[in-house]
């Protein structure tokens, strides 16, 4: 049995970025973490820990205030035997705010497979001590496990099999752990000597899932014939968009190094991130493509280019999707040909993949003398933050780094990037998230002690770190009823503050209108936890005059006037 120790005895989300929060310093090496957000504003943050001299898989879960749930030190998932070489693996949510997660070890054998456990916000185990075992077959090297929830409260996991040649398997699990798709899973293969590789999963409509995967021919080291695929499997694992996958990108001349990256595009669709070197350059150049449910190719086939800039390389690309607006955004690392200099540039897109900031996309830090790595971004309304591990040139030092930017591409918390972690020390597999109170939450592998240690921290709405009073009411502080404030300034040019209240969980709209009646502008449109939020709105692109704005959430309605003069 596992308790939730008091949470007075721990410490909470640091306003430092020199200190942080330390969810894990022990001896050895911790690393690889993941995290996902859990619906009171907290998160889970699980990882890899060598602590007893082989690598273990341990959880902690911190509410919205950054306060451990678990014990100082995490709660042990699993102590199996484990490779001495690490591989990918994943950790979701479900709606219930139990943690799934799904990883390899050498429990079975010399060969990595994959298993699956689901814990809930106590620490209890929800499919048995040593979790679901994927696969049958112990003998072949399966690695990289990725994990989806449906709609029908189920989860979709999918990991590479290396049989020869290399196939795709999926299998599908029940709220209790049960294999829905068969005893075994389900495969994927290409024709001939065709090796498929690189498997990520997000999650459709109807109970169904979105698959990526890439296939090639020849070597890991030197790919041919290089492919993305992708297909919509039905609740029953059966394809849905056609009888054979799509082709997202088939112009071959991709790095086998380099690893695809899938999106959830928050209508049911997916947003799609790959870097190649079609025109034979020998420069690598970001590439995005938008799918809706119905498998309709939104962008252009094999998608559209980050940026036209001649000469320099667009790296390490991250994607995230504004439903608001129908906007996908991207960043990436910017270096010129020699690799000697890196900068962080972004770009925007429409509906259709047109580019938005120019062909050259926009400058968020110019092009110096130190690379970065892990650059990540989260939309919040019509916001973005983006975050990034900046290394340190000549010294082995990193700084992790944030920032947020409006829908032109403009800096906000004071126009500048923030530093969220300076130790001197290497820092290593930074990932993150946001909640619905706007809070991003970013950890990382830290060696500012030894091997390695897991450390996180918060950033709030406002761009502060630490726990700021009237930002979260996830605590102590729900509101006692709804309400909807006066914009701030009024009146405004160009951009105003909405405030309002939540005393419980409910479908948020907030919508402009003109004078006539006509939308404007859709600002909140989703499920919001109670508590106290804000929003700014910009009425940059709005010709001079009277507005309005509504509040809706479940049978509460408000609608208060604000006057933009230009």
């Amino acid at each position: 049995m596992y308790f939730i120790l008091p949470s007075v005895l721990f410490s909470q989300w640091s306003s430092d970025s020199s200190v942080n929060l330390k969810v894990s310093d022990q001896s050895g090496d911790q690393a690889l973490p993941k995290i996902s957000v859990t619906s009171d504003g907290g998160s889970y943050i699980a990882w890899f820990d060598n602590r007893g001299g082989s690598y273990a898989v341990y959880l902690q879960r911190l509410n919205s205030q950054g306060v451990k749930q678990f014990a100082a030190d995490g709660l042990l998932v699993s102590s199996n035997a484990q490779s001495s070489s690490l591989v990918d693996w994943d950790m979701i949510t479900d709606d219930s705010n139990n943690a799934v997660i799904v990883f390899t070890d050498i429990r079975n054998g010399s060969s990595i497979n994959p298993f699956a456990y689901r814990i809930s916000p106590t620490g209890t185990f929800l499919w048995g001590a040593n979790g679901v075992t994927l696969s049958n077959n112990f003998s072949v090297f399966q690695a990289n496990p990725k994990v989806a929830k449906t709609t029908d409260n189920n989860f979709v996991v999918t990991w590479i099999y290396s049989s020869t040649p290399r196939k795709v398997a999926m299998q599908k699990l029940s709220p209790t752990g049960a294999k829905l798709w068969g005893a075994d899973p389900v495969y994927l293969s290409g024709t001939a000597a065709e090796l498929f590789d690189y498997p990520a999963v997000v999650t459709s409509d109807n109970g169904s899932v979105i698959a990526l995967w890439s296939g090639y021919t020849g070597s890991f080291l030197s790919p041919s014939n290089y492919r993305l695929y992708s297909q919509k499997f039905s609740s029953a694992g059966t394809p849905v968009w056609n009888l054979t996958q799509d082709t997202v990108y088939n112009l071959g001349r991709v790095s086998g190094f380099f690893v695809p990256k899938l999106f959830s595009d928050g209508n049911n669709g997916a947003i799609y991130v790959w870097q190649d070197d079609r025109a034979f350059l020998n420069l690598s150049s970001s590439y995005v493509q938008r799918y809706s449910s119905s498998g309709v190719r939104l962008f252009p086939v094999n998608g559209t280019e980050a940026s036209t800039t001649a000469g320099n390389n667009k790296f390490d690309a991250y994607a995230t999707f504004m439903p608001s607006t129908n906007e996908t955004y991207l960043i990436w690392k910017m270096s010129n040909g020699l690799q000697s200099l890196f900068g962080v540039y972004g770009q925007k897109f429409s509906s259709d993949g047109s580019r938005q900031w120019t062909n050259d996309g926009k400058v968020f830090q110019p092009l110096g003398s130190n690379s970065m790595e892990k650059l990540l971004c989260f939309t919040k309304d019509t916001n973005v933050v983006y975050s990034f591990n900046e290394i340190i040139t000549g010294v082995v030092n990193n700084i992790i780094k944030c920032f947020t930017a409006d829908r032109s591409g403009n800096i906000g918390w004071g126009s500048y990037i923030h530093i969220i972690s300076n130790p001197y020390s290497e820092k290593l597999k930074l990932v993150g998230t946001i909640n619905l109170n706007k809070m991003t939450m970013l950890t990382w592998s830290d060696r500012r002690l030894d091997g390695g240690g897991i450390y996180a921290q918060n950033v709030n709405s406002n761009g502060t770190l630490g726990n700021t009073v009237g930002i979260s009411s996830w605590a102590n502080n729900v509101p006692a009823k709804f309400s909807l404030e006066q914009n701030y300034p009024n009146p405004f040019n160009p951009e105003t503050t909405i405030n309002y209240e939540l005393p419980y969980a409910n479908n948020v709209t907030i919508k402009v209108y003109d004078i006539l009646g006509n939308e404007v502008a859709s600002l909140i449109n989703e499920k919001q936890n109670a508590g106290s939020y804000e929003i700014k709105f910009n009425g940059s692109n709005l010709s001079s005059g009277i507005y309005f704005y509504t509040l809706s959430a479940g049978e509460f309605k408000s609608t208060k006037s604000m006057i933009l003069i230009k």
